[in-house]
């Protein structure tokens, strides 16, 4: 346990870095998907298939 409190005492701003980019990493894909579910959305309503 004490390496594993050293390890992150030492790379704190590494460990800060990886946990910035996984948030940037992880915002862009639900924007994706957040866009493409506006675009389904929008040809179901302007293409009913009833």
């Amino acid at each position: 346990m004490d390496t594993l409190i050293t390890f992150a005492k030492e790379n704190y701003e590494l460990i800060t870095l990886f946990v910035g980019l996984l948030g940037v990493i992880i915002a862009f894909i639900a924007l994706i998907y957040e866009l493409k579910a506006r675009k389904r959305k929008k040809q179901e309503k302007d293409n009913p298939e009833e």
